[in-house]
């Protein structure tokens, strides 16, 4: 009983020690924690990890965009300004230390949310590489949406700018984004020349475009507003090309988008799109990009096939386990984005897309690929975090391909045809067993020596 007693004793200040404490750096002043305090007890000596300098770096890049992610996630749209941060790591690879001041504007709903988010991420974090020192890194954060503005002479960014001008035939940019505006301003009819007009970041429930009275009209942004599927209306036109409607509460593509008979590129990110179907994508026949990114996709529809003239498809972190076999007929399509689901295989049929150059199916659950021979075009393979063991005979009759990345994966060796890759720039072969156990490591290190003299950076 004493022996339990003690024992959870231990595990308690365990726990409590493991707890990254979280301080603005004026209290860790007050606590005798300053920075030069703090930097003397973790040096951050010329070698304080274990493995490649790459290997660490990335890791330590992937951290910092997630944490940016985490800060911007639970920040609000009203929120402007910065979060310095600093983070102090010990020697088993756990954070000890955070200090931060927030700078601009930052509601403090948004600084709550926000460190409690980090504090989770903080207390739950290990370094994939071993790390042999303590030290410590910083970090400034944007927090909320930041205005950005378009430069140049032609270009209008308030609205009381737009209302007093008397020459609005020079105006092409018209930027009214992120100004809290509720309803679509008839100003900007006055500007018959604009090319592009950048309503993004404002509260809009309705907007209702009359194309035929902006003839010039070419780039429109009604990202991060309150757009559903049925506010959204334009007359039927021939000028717009491109149009970005990320992040508003779509669950499928708006009717709206089917007047605009010769739009190339449609940017959906970041809505629920759960209504999507077969006839979503009627109309739609002249689109070469579509940005389907974080929509809660869990099957795309076999529809997706009207899209002939498609050549970049974007479906980056949704839920697909598989993709329709209808995407082989997609035959101009040159990038295939799909990183970032659950994908267990790629469809037989991606063969017969002979233009494809770059597929991105990195962080998936794939153990094999299809043949991909037919591919005379492809140049970027990025298939790192997925569970190959082996990788096909069929990459060294990929012939034009630059860079092929499949760390994060299960490979106990390289494929002998490997070397014959002459234009391979850039072979990523990091975490895998090839690269870390010695035994395997020599038994592939002739063909990683064969790359090197062909002036491939292989990396691992």
């Amino acid at each position: 009983m004493k022996l339990f007693f003690l024992s959870s004793i231990f595990f308690v200040s365990s726990l409590a020690y493991s707890q990254v404490k979280i301080m603005t750096f004026s209290e860790a002043e007050s606590k005798r924690l300053s920075i030069k305090t703090l930097d003397s007890l973790y040096p951050g000596s010329k070698k304080f990890f274990d493995g490649s300098a790459n290997t660490y770096f990335k890791s330590e890049q992937a951290f910092l965009l997630n944490v940016n992610s985490q800060a911007r996630k639970h920040s609000n749209k009203k929120d402007n300004g910065t979060l310095w941060s600093r983070f102090y790591v010990s020697k088993e690879g756990r954070f000890d230390y955070f200090l931060y001041s927030f700078e601009g504007k930052v509601s403090e709903e948004s600084k709550t949310r926000i460190l409690d988010s980090l504090r989770n991420y903080l207390d739950n974090y290990r370094f994939p590489v071993k790390i042999t020192a303590a030290h410590s890194f910083h970090q400034f954060i944007n927090i909320g949406v930041i205005r950005q503005l378009p430069k140049g002479r032609h270009v209008i960014s308030t609205l009381e700018e737009a209302v007093a001008t008397t020459r609005p035939d020079t105006v092409k940019v018209l930027a009214l984004n992120q100004l809290e505006l509720k309803e679509v301003p008839d100003v900007i009819y006055k500007f018959t020349e604009m090319k592009e007009l950048n309503l993004g970041g404002n509260e809009l429930k309705n907007v209702n475009l009359d194309l035929t009275r902006l003839p010039k009209l070419k780039h429109v942004w009604l990202n991060n507003n309150q757009l559903t599927n049925n506010s959204l209306t334009f007359t039927e036109n021939k000028n717009l090309r491109i149009l970005n409607i990320q992040n508003n509460r779509f669950t499928d593509v708006p009717a709206a988008v089917q007047a605009c008979k010769r739009l190339s590129s449609l940017w959906l990110g970041y809505n629920k799109l759960t209504q999507l179907n077969d006839d979503s994508f009627q109309g739609l026949r002249r689109l070469r990009d579509i940005n389907l990114y974080s929509c809660d996709l869990s099957t795309l529809p076999q529809g997706v096939k009207k899209l002939r003239k498609l050549e970049v498809i974007d479906l980056y972190h949704n839920n697909l386990s598989e993709l329709p076999s209808s995407i082989g007929q997609m035959r101009r399509l040159q990038q295939l984005a799909l990183s970032n689901n659950q994908l267990n295989q790629l469809p037989t049929n991606l063969r017969k897309l002979r233009r494809l150059q770059a597929i991105y199916a990195h962080h998936n659950k794939l153990s094999s690929l299809p043949n991909l021979k037919r591919l005379r075009r492809l140049t970027i393979l990025d298939i790192n975090h997925n569970q190959f063991s082996t990788l096909p005979n069929f990459i060294g009759t990929l012939r034009v391909v630059e860079e092929i990345d499949v760390s994060y994966n299960n490979l106990s060796e390289l494929p002998s045809q490997m070397p014959k890759l002459k234009r391979l720039k850039k072979l990523y072969l990091r975490q895998n067993p090839v690269t870390e156990d010695p035994m395997l490591l020599s038994r592939s290190k002739p063909i990683m020596e064969d790359l090197t003299q062909n002036k491939t950076d292989v990396s691992y």
